[in-house]
């Protein structure tokens, strides 16, 4: 936690000190699970922006599009750019440890993020989110937030559209290979969000939709106010225990030695940091 949100601060600027600049640029890996996600939730919001201008794109070239990101991250992050691009070049996790990955699972990778846009393609949005009246559609950011008790908490919504005068969808897709729970905190701050924008008047006026691309499944639910207190309990105790491990919560200052490390040996052969957190248990 600290490597992440203190140990790596300002290790984007070339001039950083070498463990900080080695901490960023290891913060930013990530797994080829993780990657493929991220290239299907940009192909989606790509297409639903060209949607949105009135020139929907076909599916073909929705993937194509996605394969060509692919091609080229995959030849940047094996070239090693992200060491020297970490804010800009995709780093793959397997290529900065070395772990050996046939051409046949790079394949099932990639087969993986085609058929996460083909579902997409499938569900009912591409052609129902163009029946929508202009004013329906939602401005949503790359990174938002809404402050809880002067915390500012950040969200991210892949997708937002009216559904009456003051009711409202939030669409999150997924593309996880099994059908997981919904994370009910990530729910409620999406409900939380709308509230703020007043999106809705009532947290029963939000519908959050999570849409497995991998599976073709949706789920919806409905925040209810006395679900939504529970859960703002829960947001209040995470920054309670986040704060107390804090220098000065004033200036969100933090020192190394107060974060215990983990005693968990999974997720330290996991971990992006394990190349210079010496204190690991393996």
């Amino acid at each position: 936690y600290w490597f992440n949100y203190y140990g790596s601060w300002g290790g984007w600027e070339a001039t950083s000190p070498p463990r900080v600049r080695e901490a960023y640029i290891l913060k930013q890996l990530a797994s080829r699970w993780m990657w493929v996600g991220g290239i299907v939730h940009e192909a989606t919001a790509r297409a639903l922006q060209f949607a949105r201008a009135g020139e929907p794109l076909a599916e073909r070239d929705v993937i194509d599009w996605g394969l060509q990101k692919m091609r080229a991250d995959f030849r940047a992050s094996r070239a090693g750019e992200y060491r020297r691009r970490p804010k800009k070049a995709c780093g793959l996790f397997e290529h900065e440890y070395r772990v050996e990955v046939s051409g046949e699972e790079w394949g099932e990778a990639a087969e993986h993020m085609k058929h996460c846009l083909s579902e997409f393609h499938k569900s009912p949005y591409p052609k129902r989110l163009p029946t929508l009246p202009r004013g329906a559609w939602l401005p949503i950011e790359d990174l938002s937030h809404f402050i809880l008790e002067g915390v500012k908490i950040f969200v991210k919504p892949d997708f937002a559209f009216r559904t009456g005068e003051r009711t409202a969808e939030i669409i999150d897709w997924k593309t996880g290979r099994r059908d997981e729970e919904a994370d009910p905190i990530q729910l409620a701050c999406y409900a939380l969000y709308a509230l703020e924008q007043r999106w809705a008047a009532d947290p029963g006026d939000v519908v959050t939709t999570e849409y497995n691309l991998a599976l073709g499944k949706a789920r919806e639910s409905r925040m209810s106010n006395e679900r939504l207190r529970e859960v703002k309990s829960a947001i209040r105790e995470s920054i309670a225990t986040m704060k107390a491990l804090l220098d000065d919560a004033g200036t969100n200052t933090a020192t190394e030695s107060k974060f215990p490390v983990t005693t968990d040996a999974r997720k330290c052969r996991n971990c992006n940091f394990r190349k210079i957190c010496t204190d690991a248990p393996t």
